[in-house]
């Protein structure tokens, strides 16, 4: 892993310069974005994943920037993308550092709220300070019946200058140290069952299992039932709360930071628990360097398990 280096934003063109960063909520609603567009108090960041569709149907002046622009090449999703390039994709959107920046998702499934969480989690990193992600996404959006556009937003300048701050970051070498029993963090798994008992593994990943020591809980317990809703504050809270996840001092992983960032937005943002923190790179870096791990399969349970994932592919 390379940790970023502080480096100036290139110039590009940007929307106008009316939504200087005022306190936003974490999570907001439909209603609550077009009251702040209103008055000009936001910059409306849409990471969906189909460029076509965002141009036939978005938000009013909102901006496009795909989600593989926040993240690290295929051999390593989670991987920090370099910071001089990000300056550059969020300038040449109109999206600067001083602004109150509100991320849409495409509000399909609860995954998609993990993309938002992570460019939450990546902004908030690198110098933005007035940050919210519109809960439901432009799914949502559109089902609240408010009004649409099409094509794209016309821009102006702007110069982004990113620094990364690494108090909601933990590397590699961090996570080493706490499985060596260096340290006192929690190191809490947010994937799913099949993933945490090895049964399951990324694509990227050199094979499956989990940080040693580590607790899981799925990121998906925290929205509503069958939908791409995150739950209420007092929900989340009352979550946070009897699972025993409110202690200060976690670190969230899954498979290439994504669904973990969906935990560390909510601990750390939401239920505001203390000194929370994302392994971005996550099981993928970890396993291709070999690291230890549990709940590995042997070599046999592997390989069954592989040709079972073939056929998957095959019949699905």
């Amino acid at each position: 892993m390379t940790v970023w280096k502080s480096l100036l934003g290139a110039a590009a063109f940007v929307i106008g310069s009316g939504a200087q960063a005022s306190a936003l909520e974490p999570v907001i609603d439909s209603f609550h974005l077009t009251d702040l567009l209103e008055s000009q108090q936001v910059k409306v960041l849409e990471i969906r994943s189909d460029e076509k569709a965002y141009l036939a149907s978005h938000i009013p002046g909102s901006v496009y920037i795909p989600y593989g622009e926040f993240r690290g090449p295929k051999t390593n999703p989670g991987k920090l993308p370099e910071l001089e390039q990000l300056a550059k994709s969020l300038g040449s959107r109109g999206i600067d550092t001083l602004d109150s920046v509100v991320i849409v998702h495409d509000g399909v499934t609860t995954t998609d709220f993990g993309a938002a969480a992570r460019v939450y989690w990546t902004l908030k990193s690198v110098g933005f300070e007035s940050l919210a992600i519109l809960n439901g996404g432009f799914r949502g959006y559109q089902k609240d019946g408010f009004e649409l556009a099409s094509g794209w937003t016309a821009l102006e300048p702007a110069n982004p200058q990113l620094v990364f701050n690494a108090t909601w970051y933990a590397d590699t070498t961090e996570v080493a140290k706490q499985v060596a029993g260096q340290g006192t963090a929690r190191l809490l798994d947010a994937r799913l069952d099949a993933f945490y008992a090895g049964e399951a593994w990324h694509d990227a990943a050199a094979r499956p299992g989990i940080l040693p020591g580590a607790e899981q809980f799925a990121f998906e317990a925290f929205f509503d039932k069958h939908t791409p809703l995150l739950k209420h504050a007092g929900e989340v809270q009352s979550i946070v709360t009897s699972q025993h996840l409110n202690q200060p001092g976690t670190i969230s992983y899954c498979n290439t930071g994504h669904w973990a960032a969906t935990n560390w937005f909510v601990l750390s943002e939401v239920a505001k628990v203390p000194d929370v923190k994302l392994y971005a790179e996550s099981m993928v870096e970890w396993s291709a360097l070999n690291k230890p791990m549990g709940n590995v399969p042997t070599s046999v349970q592997f390989a069954i398990l592989k040709t079972k994932k073939w056929f998957g592919s095959l019949v699905n």
